[in-house]
């Protein structure tokens, strides 16, 4: 039977350790960027992120508050149709206010912001349209309202008018 391989001292090779990282080594390997986290590039890292962090936190606020703005329109053009449906079948102007304020769900519409541009009147026919026109002042939640003024706001910070027309034939 073969014997183990053995060291100078008779017995079973001990398996290697591995290198200490003591005094003069640690610092010499930090030196050369080969522990993690250590040497030259640890720097231009933090320069980076400091660098690309405000456009990030730009496009995620972008994202928030173009959503919220994308959906307040979406609901004021719904409010518009619901009171132009209103308006094409010969129903009373605060009835079409009310209706319209009704299916802004959400948003806090008033009489002032709901106006009737065109009313059909008794026996105008489908010649004719019905329409209503809807405004909304739309407020920012997150940091990008301070750059709103680039897209219609009136100054640093204010909020945006989102405006809807709502049309339809009158059945009258």
């Amino acid at each position: 039977m073969k014997q183990p391989h053995q060291g100078s001292h008779g017995g079973a090779m001990a398996p290697a350790r591995p290198p200490r990282w003591g005094g003069g080594a640690r610092r010499e390997a930090a030196r050369r960027g080969s522990l993690p986290g250590h040497g030259r590039d640890s720097g231009a890292t933090a320069v980076e992120f400091a660098l690309l962090l405000p456009m990030l936190l730009l496009i995620i606020f972008g994202v928030i508050d173009f959503g919220r703005a994308l959906n307040a329109q979406v609901t004021l053009t719904q409010a518009a149709r619901e009171g132009a449906r209103l308006d094409a079948l010969g129903q009373s102007n605060a009835a079409v206010v009310s209706r319209t304020e009704t299916a802004a769900s959400g948003l806090s519409l008033n009489s002032s912001n709901v106006t009737e541009t065109q009313v059909c009147l008794p026996n105008a026919g489908p010649t004719a349209d019905a329409q209503v026109t809807v405004t909304y002042s739309f407020s920012f939640v997150t940091p990008v309202g301070a750059i709103a003024g680039i897209f219609g706001g009136s100054g640093f910070g204010s909020p945006i008018t989102l405006t809807a027309q709502g049309v339809m034939p009158c059945e009258t």
